[in-house]
């Protein structure tokens, strides 16, 4: 820690005095994501949240967990044992929320249709980011359920030079040194001439891992080491516009073990994943024009197990069932809609998405799986009168393992009542079949025993939202407004982990008759010149699944979230605090025990928290800038599970972790636009 405060002490003596550079966005955010063009948010069918990358900046994210953590009615739950952090949206797991890069669905370690491990890409390379909540089933695809979170990177602008580095410094905690702590170095070099674009960006990620209450070698948060790399080069004209992206990431999770007998067993969780897109989209009149893309996603993850000789440090790859696996999921999506205009009331857009997906390895039954997805669906935007807004659509499913329904359809109104209020309202129909992890996984060593379920059932789903936009105020660069939604989602089938029939002994994935969750959700944001605050309340009821079976228990139980946000600009001295914080409340949930030999249920919760991060940010001159903050300032490290039966693959009973405690960081950023 002294060496980060001695950096920001140098910084602040020899660098130029301030200039009046702070500057804030008053027009309403462009959005993408589910239009048939790009608009304004206000203008857009959806209700669609943006994060815009100056957000991330103020608040010195190193990962998209540190952006989104904060967030309202956006839940997180960590994997220590694999260094993943899955994500949970209107009370659904991650699965049910389509995680887009350019609106391509990203891959994983468990494929292209179950949980993405968002940390998993790089943060400095973002313009934005548009989260829908609600079904978006029709355009997407029936994993988008939940909602879409679409993460918009960065397009050289024609005729510049884009430079930026920057240098981010962090502890874990109390700790922090050349081998502890958050190190991230990034550089971004974008670059466009007559018509021609070109970007790359770069970024190493090391996090030192944690120690924690953990003994000896070992660690309570795992060491993981990320480099993540990606390359734009693209053609624009009046009419036009193409690109190819290629994004890699290599990563290293380290689990040093403990000695036991003079040996350790150490074991590194490798990640390659390679992501090519090919993008465009082409104008052939005023009414009529098409957009395409062409993706191609290799990901492969390989556990490496080696012992340790604790006397002479000889290391060998270890042997034993297990120890030794590489796992590769490769992902195929080719996209296209056609978007007409017929008249200023009636858009049609008509498109195809197909998704081919493969995976093999040890860990997939029989080697080599494959699963096919082709879909086609068409939507109709009509606008009958000047406040009345209708987007009906269907999509039609052929997958090469599940019969979908014939027909998958859906509904968004949006009706404006005058200038300040307007009212959106939704229904999705979903079908979601079984990804390969969930039919083929089939894991077992000295500590694990897991295998899919070829017999799983596709999901089905019903989705419906609503909310209410009001806004208070607009007058002379400040505005008030406030949002209200609600919602309501069945999942029939729903996939889940549990115990295998006849073995209680095997961890199976299994279908649950039916899953339900609901809620409302306020939030109310003010802007100003000065200042930019926001406040958000969110209660969600998650359906208690021994309802039918205990009619006296109540069908949902319920869980409070509360978050607000502040920063305050100082333009004359370029400076400006940040404050996030989001309190978690307690999660209810039912299981079952046993008791005096009689099965009977029994509530159960995990522990309400509290997060809160805070930050500043000063601008020396027009090219450096340097931010400095405090994240997770209540020292919060677990929380509290009440339950008595383990509930996944590696979650404990007794705690949970949240943080690795109360974390102090330092970026320093110097960036050039000409």
């Amino acid at each position: 820690m002294k060496k980060m405060a001695c950096l920001a002490f140098l910084l602040v003596s020899i660098l130029a005095p301030a200039q009046d550079t702070l500057h804030t966005a008053y027009l309403d955010a462009v959005v993408v994501t589910g239009q048939y063009e790009p608009q304004s948010a206000k203008k857009s069918l959806y209700q669609v949240k943006t994060i815009s990358f100056e957000k991330i900046a103020a608040k010195g994210a190193v990962r998209l967990q540190d952006v989104l953590n904060t967030e309202l009615n956006i839940r997180f739950s960590q994997d220590l044992a694999l260094g993943g952090s899955n994500l949970t949206m209107q009370g659904l797991a991650g699965q049910n929320v389509k995680v887009l890069i350019d609106g391509v669905p990203m891959v994983g370690r468990q494929g292209t249709s179950n949980e993405i491990n968002i940390n998993q890409i790089n943060v400095n390379s973002i313009e934005r980011i548009e989260i829908i909540e609600g079904p978006m089933s029709v355009v997407y695809g029936a994993d988008a359920l939940a909602g879409v979170i679409n993460i918009i990177t960065k397009k050289s602008v024609l005729d510049k030079l884009d430079l930026s580095v920057r240098i981010h410094e962090e502890s874990a905690g109390s700790e922090y040194g050349v081998q502890k702590g958050i190190h991230n170095e990034t550089l971004g070099l974008g670059y466009s001439k007559s018509r021609i674009r070109t970007r790359i960006d770069l970024s190493r990620n090391f996090f030192g891992g944690w120690q924690g209450n953990a003994e000896d070698r070992d660690k309570q948060w795992h060491p993981k080491t990320q480099y993540l790399a990606s390359g734009l080069v693209g053609y624009e004209s009046d009419s036009s516009d193409v690109y190819y992206r290629l994004d890699y990431l290599y990563e290293d999770i380290y689990n040093p073990g403990l000695f036991q007998g003079g040996e350790a067993l150490d074991q590194h969780y490798f990640t390659n994943r390679f992501m090519h897109q090919v993008q465009g989209a082409h104008a052939f009149t005023g009414k009529l024009q098409f957009n395409g893309a062409l993706a191609f996603t290799d990901y492969q993850r390989e556990t490496q197990t080696t012992t340790v000789n604790e006397n002479n440090g000889e290391i060998r790859l270890a042997l034993g069932t297990g120890l030794q696996d590489l796992t590769d999921f490769y992902g195929l999506t080719v996209r296209g809609t056609i978007q007409y205009k017929w008249n200023n009331q009636i858009s049609i857009q008509p498109g195809f998405d197909l998704n081919h997906e493969r995976g093999r390895g040890g860990r997939i039954k029989e080697g080599t799986q494959t699963l096919g997805d082709y879909a086609a669906f068409v939507s109709a935007e009509w606008k009958p009168m000047n406040w009345l807004q209708i987007r009906p659509g269907i999509r039609m499913v052929y997958n090469t393992i599940y019969a979908a329904p014939p027909v998958i359809p859906s509904i968004n109104t949006k009706l404006v009542i005058n200038d300040n209020h307007d009212v959106r309202l939704s229904y999705g129909r979903g079908f979601r079949a079984p990804s390969l992890r969930e039919l083929y996984f089939d894991f077992f060593d000295a500590s694990h025993a897991i295998e899919g379920n070829t017999n799983l059932e596709a999901e089905l789903s019903h989705s419906i939202n609503g909310s209410w936009n009001w806004r208070l105020f607009d007058h002379d660069r400040k505005t008030l407004t406030t949002v209200i939604g609600t919602f309501y989602n069945t999942v029939d089938n729903m996939i889940g982990y549990g115990q295998k029939p006849g073995n209680i002994l095997i961890t199976t994935y299994l279908n649950i008759d039916s899953y339900k969750t609901k809620g409302i959700t306020w939030n109310t944001t003010w802007k100003s010149p000065r200042w930019d605050v926001g406040a958000g309340l969110a209660y969600t009821g998650r359906y208690n699944q021994l309802d039918e079976s205990f009619t006296e228990l109540d069908e949902f139980v319920w869980s409070p979230e509360v978050t607000t946000s502040a920063t305050y600009r100082i333009p004359k001295a370029d400076l400006s605090f940040s404050f996030y914080y989001k309190y978690t409340g307690k999660t209810p949930f039912y299981e079952l025990v046993t008791e005096n030999g009689s099965t009977i249920p029994q509530l159960a919760e995990i522990g309400a928290f509290h997060w809160a991060d805070v930050s500043i940010q000063k601008y020396f001159g027009e090219h450096v800038s340097l931010s400095g903050g405090v994240r997770n300032l209540f020292d919060v490290i677990n929380v509290n599970n009440t339950a008595t039966a383990s509930t996944g693959v590696h979650t404990g009973n007794g705690s949970r972790p949240v943080g690795y405690g109360r974390s102090f960081f330092l970026s320093v950023t110097y960036s050039l636009t000409k």
